[in-house]
C-alpha cells in the first residue's frame, strides 16, 4: 500500500498523517511504558471496533491495522517481550516507590523523623523541631506540677432560669449552605445519537411547515423500514434460514438507500450510526452476511440499534419543531423561511441578485435613451 492508504488508517485511529507504523504505545493511545494489562486490552478492543467499521469498504487497510493492533497486544501483555520492547524504545523500568511503615511495627531509631514544616521557607530556623521525650525521661523529670484549675464563676439568675438577659450581644447569623448538586447530573455524558438528531445538518431544509411535514413523512418511512430490517439484525445469532429471507434483506437495504438520497447526512456515513448496516449494499449481501463471525454480528446489531435511536430522536425533534412553528406568527415564519434560503442556498441567492442587477442596469440604460429622445423632440 502507498502512503495515502496509510494516512487513511491514521485518520481512523486519530494519528497524525505520515506516522505509520507508529510504536505500540502511540498506536493504542497509551503513555510510554504503560503496564496496566486491563487498560491495554481495553484500548485494543476500542480500536478494533473502530477499524471494523471500515472492514468492508477498505479491506486491505483494515487488515493491516488489525494486524498491528494484535502485535501490540501480544507484545505489551507478555512481560518478557514488553521488557525488551521498552528497552528498544529507551524506556526505563519504573523505580519502586518508598516503603510505607507497617502499623504496629517499632520505629527504627536510626531514622530521623521529618520536620512537618519543611515546606515553609526557613522552617528549620523559625520553628525548631524538638524530639519527643522518652517515657523514662518523663518519669524522671522534676518539672513543677501545674496549678489547679480555677472553677468558673456561677451563672447569673437569669441564665439559670432560662431568661434572656436584657442587654445581650447579638449572635452571628448562620449562613445557610446550599446542598451540593448531584454528581450524576454533572458527569452524565451526552448521547451522540441525540446530538446528531438535532445537529446543524438535521436542521437544514425544515424552515417551513411543508418542509417539516415532508421530512417527518420521510423519517417515518425510514424508521419503518429500519424496524423491518431488525428482523435479521436485532439478534446477533440470527441467520438466513429460508430462501426468501435473503432477497427480502436485499430489498429492505435498497429501499433504505433510496430514501436516504433526499435525507440529511445523519445515517449511514463513515463514523455514523448505520454505516455497517448500509455497507452490506456494497458487497454480496447474502454471502457476506452468512459468513460473519459472532463478533461482527454483535457489532452489526449495535449499529442497527444506534440507527433506531437516531431515527427515533430525529422524529421527536421534528415534532417539537413543528409544534413550535405553529405557535409563531406569520411574520416570524416568513423571516425564518427567508433566512433559511439565504443560509442554505447562497448560490441561488447570489444568482438572483446578479439577475436583479442586470435588469436594473438594462432598465436604467433604456430610461436614459427614452429621456434623451423626449428631450430631442
Amino acid at each position: 500500500m502507498d502512503a495515502m492508504d496509510y494516512d487513511v488508517i491514521c485518520s481512523w485511529l486519530g494519528l497524525p498523517p505520515g506516522t505509520w507504523p507508529p510504536d505500540h504505545y502511540r498506536l493504542l493511545g497509551l503513555q510510554p511504558g504503560e503496564d496496566d494489562t486491563a487498560l491495554i486490552e481495553q484500548h485494543v478492543h476500542e480500536r478494533l471496533d473502530t477499524v471494523r467499521r471500515y472492514q468492508m469498504t477498505h479491506p486491505e487497510q483494515a487488515t493491516e491495522a488489525m494486524n498491528r493492533l494484535a502485535q501490540a497486544f501480544v507484545c505489551l501483555t507478555e512481560p518478557s517481550s514488553k521488557k525488551s520492547y521498552d528497552a528498544q524504545l529507551g524506556i526505563s523500568a519504573a523505580t519502586p516507590g518508598p516503603m510505607l511503615p507497617v502499623a504496629g511495627a517499632p520505629a527504627s531509631p536510626s531514622v530521623s523523623q521529618p520536620n512537618p514544616l519543611d515546606w515553609l521557607p526557613n522552617a528549620s530556623a523559625a520553628v525548631p523541631v524538638t524530639p519527643a521525650p522518652s517515657p523514662e525521661e518523663v518519669r524522671n523529670s522534676t518539672a513543677p506540677t501545674p496549678p489547679p484549675l480555677r472553677q468558673p464563676p456561677p451563672l447569673p439568675p437569669s441564665a439559670q432560669t432560662g431568661e434572656a438577659p436584657a442587654s445581650s450581644a447579638a449572635l452571628p447569623l448562620a449562613i445557610p449552605v446550599p446542598p451540593p448538586l448531584p454528581m450524576g447530573l454533572l458527569l452524565e455524558p451526552a448521547d451522540p445519537a441525540l446530538e446528531a438528531a438535532q445537529s446543524g445538518p438535521a436542521r437544514r431544509g425544515i424552515a417551513t411547515k411543508r418542509a417539516l411535514y415532508r421530512r417527518i413523512a420521510r423519517t417515518r418511512q425510514l424508521l419503518r423500514l429500519w424496524s423491518d430490517l431488525g428482523k435479521y439484525l436485532r439478534s446477533p445469532k440470527r441467520r438466513l434460514s429460508r430462501s426468501t429471507e435473503g432477497p427480502e434483506l436485499v430489498r429492505l437495504l435498497n429501499e433504505i438507500t433510496q430514501l436516504l438520497q433526499d435525507f440529511p447526512p445523519l445515517l449511514g456515513e463513515a463514523g455514523q450510526p448505520g454505516y455497517l448496516v448500509l455497507a452490506l449494499t456494497q458487497v454480496d449481501t447474502i454471502k457476506v452476511f452468512q459468513s460473519f463471525s459472532p463478533h461482527q454480528r454483535e457489532a452489526l446489531s449495535r449499529d442497527w440499534n444506534a440507527g433506531v435511536k437516531l431515527l427515533t430522536a430525529h422524529r421527536d425533534f421534528l415534532r417539537q419543531e413543528l409544534r413550535a412553528l405553529r405557535k409563531r406568527p406569520f411574520p416570524q415564519r416568513l423571516l425564518r423561511a427567508s433566512w433559511s434560503v439565504i443560509v442554505e442556498q447562497p448560490g441561488t441567492v447570489l444568482l438572483l441578485l446578479a439577475l436583479l442587477a442586470v435588469n436594473v442596469a438594462l432598465w436604467r440604460s433604456y430610461a436614459q435613451e427614452l429621456w434623451v429622445r423626449l428631450l430631442s423632440h
